[in-house]
C-alpha cells in the first residue's frame, strides 16, 4: 500500500471507523519512521527493518493491545452514550409525568395494587408451602399415620395404636429414627394460679427426630418413657418466660403437673412449639393401658427418611411391616396399612388448594391491572402522538421513542412497586389475622429481602408487559399522517383504537372469571353457615375444666365434683341450664367406638358400625336446645356400669336398628368379644346434631352418664339469659376455685364462636377471592368507562356530525351504549367460559353448590353487565349533550 493509499484511507475513516486499520497504519508508521533513522546511521535496509522490529517488539502483540484498549474505550462510550440516552429519557418521562397528575396517580396507584396484592400471596405462598420448616433437613421429615380403607368411613390418616409404633420403629428399613406423639393437655399448680397448659406426650428421641436441640439443659433420655421414671418436663421458651421471669436456673427445678412432682430438664430454643401451640412435654410412658395393637386412640409417629430415600420408597417399606403385622396379629391388624406424607403435607396440606386459588386470582388481578395500565397509557399516546411525530420529524428513530415509552412505563411501574411493597406488608399482616389461634409456628409471615426481591423483580416485568402495547403503537407513528392532522376530535388511529378494546375485553373477561369463583366460594360458604346444626348455640357459653389425674383417681370423686360445680353454676343469676360434656360441638373431641346390638348377627372384621360416643350430664341436652324424639333424657340416677343406659341419636337408630323401635334394646361398644365391656340399655332417642366440625357430616352416636366412666376433663355448656354470656366467666371461675384451687378454667369462648371458628379456612376463601372480584371489577369499570370517554372524545365531530344531520340524542345515547354493550358481551362470553373451566377445579373447597352452580353465573353476568351499564352512562349522555355547531367548528 502507497502513502497515498494510507492518506484516502484515512479520510474515508472520517466516515466510517476502521480501528484495525487505524493500529496497522500507526505501527507502520513508526516502524518505517525508526527504519528510516536507522538507514541514515548506515545500516542497510535489511538490517534497518530488522532492529527496527527487534526494537520495537512482538508487533502482533502490540497490535492485539491497541486493539483490546480500543474495544475497551467503545464499550465506555457506548456504555456512557446509552447510561446518557437512559437518564435523559428518565428525565423527560418525570417531566411529563409530572405534567400528567390524574394519569401517573391512577396508573401508580393501580400498579401499587397490582404489584402488592401479588406480592403478598406470593410471600404467603413461599412461607405456609416452600420455606422450609424449622426442623433440620425438614424435607426428609415425614408423618406416619394408620388407614383402613375397608372400613365403612373409609379411614385414613386415623391414630396409631402404640405396639404398631414399636413395630414401624424397629422393622422398617427406610428410616433412620421414628419418634411418636399423642397431644395432651396438663395442670401447673403450685406458685401462682392453676394454670392448664397444652402440650404433647413424646417418646423420647422425638426432639432428635426434629432435629431440635433444647436451649436450656436436654431434652429426655431413654428410658424416662418408664412408668417410675417419666416424671421430667420440657418447657417452651414462652412458658419459661410467662410462668417462671426467665430464671436462668430453672434446670432442675421441681414444679407440680397434674398433682405430682415433675423435673423441668429442659427449656426450648425461642419460636417452638409442638404439636402447633403445645408448649410443654412430657414422656410418652409404657402405660399397661397402651398394650393393646386394636387401640388406636394416640396421635401419630414422625420419621426421617435415611438419605436418598424416597417417600413412596418409605411408604413401601412400611406398607410391607403392616403388612407382616397383619399375618401376625389378625384379630387387631387385619385391613389395617400405612398412610405416610410429608411433614409439610401434614401441617399445611389443608392450605394448599386454597393458596394456590389465591395465587390464581391474583395473577388475574395483575393481568387486569397491566391492562388498564396499557389503556391509560395508549390513551396517553394517542395525547402525545403529535409529541411522538415532531421527534420522529427531527431524527429520533423507532428505537428512541420506544424506549422513552418503556422507561415512562418502568417509572410509573417502580413507583408502584415501591408502594406495593407497603401493600403488601399489610396484606401479610392481615392475612395472619386470619389463623383462628394465630399463626402456627412453623409458618413465618414476614416482609423478607426475599419478597421485596420479588416485588422488585414484579414491578420491572409489570412495566414491560403493560409498556409493551403503548411502546409498539409508539413504533407504528407515521409523522407525516400525524403533523397533518390539525383539528381535535378528528379520530384516532384504527390499530390504536383496536388495543384499547381488546384490552378493555380482557379486563372484562378475568373480572368475570374473578366475580364468578368469588359468588362460587361465598355462596359456599353461606350453605356451611346456613347448615341445619340441630343444637342452637345462641347464649351457650363453653369451657374446660380438668382434674389432676393423680388427685383425682377416684372415678366416683370426679363424677361428684362435677355434679356440684354444675349445682353450683345451675344457681348462678342469668343461667337458665348448666350441662356438660366430654366435648361440645366442634371441639375437636371425638370419640368412636365399634358397637354391636344385642340379638344381631356379629359383623365380620371392618364391617361393624362405627359410632361417635359421649359421656354427657343429664341437662346436656337441653342446655344446647336438642329435643329428645323417643323415651327419656338421662338423670343423676344413672350411674356407674352395673345398669349402664345410653341415649342414642336417630342416625344411631337407622344404622344399627334400621329404625326400630330402639328403646330396651341393648349394645356394646368396643371390639365384640370385649367380655369385660357392659351392655348398654337405650332409654332414648335424639335428634342428631352436628358434633364434628363442617362439614364432615354427623353419623351414629351414644350418649352416656358422665358416671359410666367419670373422666377427669369435662366441658361445660351453659345456656344463659345475659346479653353478654362471657360476663358469667368470673363467677364461674370463682365457684371451680372455692371447690379446688388447683383446677383450672381453659378454652372459654360462646358455642356461636366455637362454630364460627371453625370455617375460618372457608370464610376467608370467600373473603379474599371476593376482595380481589371487587378490586377487579372496579377496574375493569375503569377500564371501560376509559375506553368509552376516549372514544366519545374522539369523535366528537362525528357526532357533531350525525346530530347535524337529524340524529337524536336517544339514536347518539345507543350509539354509545351499544358500544359499551358488545365489549361487554364478548367479554362476558370468553370470561363466563374460563370460569365454568376453572370452577371444575375447585370443586374439592366448594360445599352445597354445584361448580356449574346457575345462579351463580346467570348472577355474576348481570352484576357485570351492570356494572358495564354504568360505567357507560356517563360518556354516553355527555356525548348526548354535544353541541353541533360547536362540534362542526373543529372541522
Amino acid at each position: 500500500m502507497t502513502r497515498d493509499d494510507g492518506a484516502w484511507r484515512r479520510i474515508l475513516r472520517l466516515v466510517r471507523k476502521d480501528p484495525r486499520e487505524d493500529v496497522d497504519d500507526e505501527l507502520r508508521f513508526h516502524l518505517d519512521m525508526r527504519r528510516t533513522d536507522l538507514e541514515r546511521s548506515g545500516l542497510t535496509p535489511d538490517e534497518a527493518r530488522a532492529a527496527a522490529e527487534r526494537k520495537f517488539g512482538d508487533v502482533a502483540e502490540v497490535r492485539d493491545a491497541c486493539e483490546e484498549i480500543d474495544r475497551r474505550q467503545r464499550r465506555r462510550a457506548a456504555r456512557a452514550h446509552a447510561l446518557f440516552g437512559i437518564s435523559t429519557d428518565f428525565v423527560v418521562a418525570l417531566r411529563g409525568l409530572r405534567g400528567s397528575p390524574v394519569f401517573t396517580t391512577t396508573a401508580v396507584l393501580c400498579a401499587a395494587l397490582g404489584i402488592g396484592l401479588t406480592t403478598a400471596i406470593a410471600s404467603t405462598i413461599n412461607s405456609i408451602l416452600l420455606r422450609p420448616l424449622p426442623y433440620a433437613d425438614a424435607d426428609r421429615l415425614v408423618a406416619v399415620y394408620s388407614a383402613n380403607p375397608h372400613l365403612g368411613m373409609d379411614a385414613h390418616y386415623v391414630n396409631i395404636s402404640y405396639p404398631d409404633y414399636l413395630s414401624w420403629r424397629d422393622e422398617n428399613r427406610t428410616l433412620s429414627q421414628l419418634g411418636m406423639w399423642t397431644w395432651t393437655s396438663v395442670t401447673l399448680s403450685g406458685a401462682g394460679e392453676a394454670e392448664r397448659i397444652d402440650g404433647a406426650e413424646m417418646s423420647t428421641n422425638m426432639f432428635e427426630v426434629l432435629g431440635v436441640k433444647p436451649a436450656l439443659g436436654r431434652g429426655f433420655q431413654p428410658g424416662e418413657d418408664r412408668k417410675d421414671r417419666n416424671h421430667v418436663v420440657v418447657l417452651s421458651d414462652a412458658l419459661w418466660r410467662r410462668r417462671f421471669g426467665a430464671d436462668p436456673r430453672i434446670i432442675g427445678r421441681v414444679i407440680t403437673l397434674e398433682g405430682e412432682s415433675s423435673e423441668i430438664v429442659g427449656v426450648m430454643p425461642p419460636g417452638f412449639m409442638f404439636p402447633e401451640t403445645g408448649e410443654l412435654w412430657v414422656p410418652l410412658s409404657d402405660d399397661p393401658i397402651r398394650a393393646s395393637r386394636g387401640n388406636r386412640y394416640f396421635a401419630g409417629a414422625i420419621g426421617r427418611m435415611r438419605a436418598g430415600v424416597t417417600i413412596d420408597q418409605a411408604t413401601g417399606d412400611l406398607q410391607a411391616v403392616a403388612s407382616e403385622l397383619s399375618r401376625e396379629f389378625p384379630k387387631d391388624n387385619t385391613g389395617w396399612t400405612i398412610d405416610v406424607r410429608t411433614l409439610r403435607e401434614d401441617l399445611v396440606g389443608n392450605l394448599r388448594a386454597p393458596l394456590l386459588l389465591f395465587m390464581v386470582a391474583v395473577a388475574f388481578v395483575l393481568a387486569i391491572v397491566c391492562a388498564n395500565v396499557a389503556n391509560l397509557m395508549l390513551a396517553r399516546g394517542a395525547a402525545r402522538q403529535r409529541e411522538l411525530a415532531v421527534r420522529a420529524a427531527i431524527g429520533a428513530g423507532v428505537g428512541r421513542l420506544v424506549r422513552q415509552v418503556l422507561v415512562e412505563s418502568a417509572v410509573l411501574a417502580i413507583t408502584g412497586g415501591v408502594l406495593g411493597a407497603a401493600v403488601a406488608a399489610a396484606g401479610i399482616k392481615l392475612f395472619a389475622l386470619a389463623f383462628p389461634d394465630g399463626t402456627p409456628f412453623y409458618i413465618s409471615l414476614r416482609l423478607d429481602g426475599a419478597t421485596l426481591a420479588f416485588a422488585g423483580a414484579l414491578a420491572l416485568l409489570t412495566g414491560l408487559v403493560f409498556g409493551c402495547a403503548p411502546a409498539v403503537a409508539a413504533a407504528r407513528t407515521a409523522p407525516q399522517g400525524v403533523l397533518r392532522e390539525t383539528s381535535a376530535g378528528a379520530g384516532e388511529a384504527r390499530h390504536r383504537s383496536r388495543a384499547r378494546r381488546t384490552l378493555t375485553v380482557v379486563e372484562i373477561a378475568l373480572s368475570t372469571v374473578l366475580l364468578t369463583i368469588a359468588l362460587l366460594l361465598v355462596r359456599s360458604y353461606h350453605s356451611l353457615t346456613s347448615t341445619d346444626l340441630g343444637f342452637q348455640g345462641r347464649g351457650v357459653l363453653t369451657m374446660r375444666v380438668s382434674l389432676p389425674e393423680n388427685v383425682y383417681t377416684d372415678r366416683s370423686r370426679r363424677a361428684q365434683f362435677f355434679a356440684d360445680l354444675l349445682s353450683r353454676v345451675q344457681a348462678m343469676p342469668g343461667v337458665l341450664v348448666a350441662g356438660s360434656a366430654l366435648g361440645t360441638p366442634m371441639s375437636g373431641m371425638d370419640l368412636q367406638d365399634g358397637v354391636v346390638a344385642e340379638g344381631q348377627p356379629l359383623p365380620a372384621p371392618n364391617e361393624e358400625v362405627v359410632t361417635h360416643s359421649q359421656q354427657v350430664s343429664p341437662r346436656y341436652f337441653e342446655a344446647l336446645g336438642i329435643p329428645l324424639l323417643r323415651g327419656r333424657v338421662l338423670t343423676p340416677q344413672d350411674r356407674g356400669s352395673a345398669a349402664a343406659v345410653g341415649v342414642v341419636n336417630d342416625i344411631f337408630v337407622a344404622k344399627v336398628f334400621s329404625g326400630q323401635d330402639p328403646i330396651g334394646k341393648r349394645v356394646k361398644l368396643g371390639p365384640v368379644d370385649d367380655t369385660t365391656a357392659p351392655w348398654i340399655t337405650i332409654v332414648g332417642v335424639t335428634r342428631a346434631f352436628r358434633h364434628y366440625r363442617l362439614p364432615q357430616p354427623m353419623g351414629p352416636a351414644i350418649y352416656l352418664p358422665i358416671a359410666f366412666h367419670a373422666q377427669g376433663m369435662q366441658t361445660l355448656a351453659i345456656r344463659t339469659s345475659l346479653a353478654d354470656p362471657l360476663s358469667l366467666v368470673p363467677a364461674i371461675q370463682r365457684a371451680v376455685h372455692d371447690l379446688d384451687p388447683n383446677v383450672p378454667v381453659y378454652r372459654i369462648e360462646t358455642l356461636d364462636h366455637t362454630v364460627s371458628r371453625t370455617l375460618w379456612r372457608q370464610r376467608l376463601q370467600g373473603q379474599v377471592v371476593g376482595a380481589f372480584a371487587v378490586v377487579a371489577l372496579v377496574l375493569a369499570a375503569i377500564g371501560l368507562y376509559g375506553v368509552i370517554a376516549y372514544s366519545v372524545a374522539q369523535r366528537t365531530r362525528e357526532i357533531g356530525v350525525r346530530m347535524a344531520l337529524g340524529a337524536q340524542r336517544r339514536d347518539v345515547l345507543s350509539l354509545v351504549l351499544g358500544d359499551g354493550a358488545r365489549m361487554t358481551a364478548i367479554g362476558l362470553a370468553i370470561g363466563l367460559a374460563g370460569a365454568a373451566v376453572l370452577a371444575r377445579s375447585i370443586a374439592s373447597l366448594l360445599y352445597g353448590v354445584q361448580p356449574l352452580d346457575m345462579i351463580v353465573f346467570v348472577g355474576s353476568a348481570i352484576v357485570l353487565a351492570a356494572v358495564a351499564l354504568a360505567a357507560s352512562v356517563i360518556p354516553a349522555r355527555r356525548a348526548a349533550r354535544v353541541d353541533p355547531q360547536v362540534a362542526m367548528r373543529t372541522v
